[in-house]
């Protein structure tokens, strides 16, 4: 082969791998690189694009843009009541919440007009979309009053639909005095900056609904009496219950409903691992949740990024994660679409915030509608879960959470986060029971038990909402 022949196939190779390249960044990419909060590229074309409002369901206004001074500034009249959900958008310090999620469709970019697009095309200046969201902002002030002086998190979704009504983490700050400070606020004890919605902690007890259908897949008769006597050994293992407490004698609706420890570990490991992760698996642990933000993968063990679902646990594991302990990290958003998804009869609704996108003159360009993502359970499954989880609210642990006018069905956990610490408040909850309109998570870190710190929470939440205010 001549040397000229060879050339000219080295270079013919080295513009096909420049192309695969090409087509690698500026199409399979090319989303991702948009959206990344460290691209300037959307913050910069605001020189030239007002980008639009961010509004709750009922029209009230959570972030704009206003004119000063000859130059665009953006402002939240809701103020730390919204972050870090919203987020920021500032030149120097990149984006981030939905501010940096939804550029495209505040700047226009996507699911614009056609007049849109030529002033893009010649670039001029435009407009870009108002979005309106699913939240309401009067639950998210009470989500955001309940966690006042705590480090936590709220989600309270429609279970029906999957929309999500309210999204609080604390602690938050402020959005109208971000750059000046900046220092104070990366400072922060709680990271203010982190969404602690999407974080993942241990679950406890909530983790039993999980659980639970391990045991309706094995057979178990959820009727048959089981033993408690405040702690049993597996596999050279003590699982104890909480304060060493004795349930004597107790079905599967009681052991739910009085958070029994050692039913669930016996259960469990009677039922066998393979049945526990396919249920885990059923509930979405080891999945990517279809949202607008990103959220961390739940995990059964400790694999880094939320891992896949491992294939086997050995006898000791399963029986710790049987009651949400030994490695099994949630995020309280997921818990709270595995929440949604008992209360609708088994289905898991894929969560959204973008109701719609409205362009010039208020026209829809994009409506959101409704999508189921995982069917967890049958039917008549999450009847029984839903039973028992009515029984805790009636005469369990999660009694603080019960309402005189309406019934509802609920479940705690106190997690333990390993260390001379506190345990995690966790409460789950959906109302009314019979017809559920909302599912709400309360998650306090380090904040005791689940029915004394975030049952209270949920509860004046499911109030309001269901009052119609």
């Amino acid at each position: 082969m001549s040397i000229i022949r060879r050339l000219a196939l080295i270079l013919a190779f080295s513009f096909f791998v420049l192309s695969l390249g090409l087509v690698y960044w500026q199409v399979v990419q090319a989303d991702e690189l948009v959206n990344h909060p460290a691209n300037r590229r959307l913050i910069l074309m605001e020189g030239k694009v007002a980008r639009g409002g961010i509004f709750d369901r009922n029209g009230e206004v959570l972030a704009q843009s206003i004119e000063a001074d000859g130059s665009t500034r953006r402002e939240y009249p809701k103020g730390e009541m919204m972050e870090p959900l919203l987020g920021y958008a500032t030149l120097q310090h990149g984006s981030a919440g939905l501010e940096s999620a939804l550029a495209e469709l505040l700047l226009g970019q996507k699911y614009g007009t056609p007049g849109q697009q030529l002033q893009r095309f010649f670039d001029l200046p435009r407009q870009g979309n108002d979005v309106v969201l699913s939240l309401d902002a009067g639950l998210q002030k009470t989500a955001y009053q309940g966690l006042q002086g705590k480090t936590g998190s709220v989600v309270a979704l429609d279970p029906r639909t999957g929309q999500v009504l309210a999204l609080a983490s604390q602690p938050s700050y402020s959005p109208n005095q971000l750059e000046e400070n900046w220092a104070q606020i990366i400072q922060q004890t709680g990271s203010p900056l982190q969404n602690h919605a999407f974080s993942l902690f241990p679950p406890g007890s909530i983790m039993k609904v999980v659980t639970s259908k391990a045991l309706f897949t094995a057979g178990i008769d959820t009727t048959d009496l089981f033993h408690c006597e405040g702690s049993v050994i597996i596999n050279g293992q003590r699982i104890s219950e909480q304060n060493g407490k004795e349930h004597g004698w107790v079905n599967y609706n009681l052991a739910l409903a009085d958070s029994c420890n050692t039913y669930f570990s016996v259960q469990a490991v009677e039922s066998g691992a393979r049945r526990f992760l396919a249920a885990a698996r059923d509930f979405g642990f080891g999945k990517a949740i279809p949202f607008e933000l990103p959220i961390t993968r739940s995990s059964i063990t400790n694999t880094a990024g939320g891992g896949p679902i491992p294939d086997t646990l050995d006898e000791n594991m399963l029986a710790a994660s049987a009651f949400g302990q030994g490695q099994v990290l949630v995020s309280p958003f997921h818990m709270a679409l595995i929440t949604a998804g008992i209360a609708n009869h088994g289905v898991m609704m894929k969560p959204y915030i973008v109701e719609r996108v409205l362009a010039e003159q208020n026209k829809v360009t994009y409506q959101a509608h409704p999508e189921p993502w995982l069917t967890a359970l049958t039917e008549e499954q999450a009847k029984k879960i839903t039973s028992a989880m009515i029984t805790a609210v009636n005469e369990g642990t999660a009694a603080p959470g019960a309402i005189s006018s309406v019934q509802v069905a609920a479940k705690t956990g106190s997690a333990e986060p390993g260390g001379d610490v506190l345990t995690h408040a966790w409460y789950i909850a959906f109302a009314p029971a019979e017809a559920p309109r909302i599912a709400v998570v309360v998650m306090i870190e380090n904040g005791g038990t689940g029915g004394g710190a975030a049952a209270p929470i949920a509860r004046n939440l499911i109030i309001q909402a269901l009052s119609g205010k």
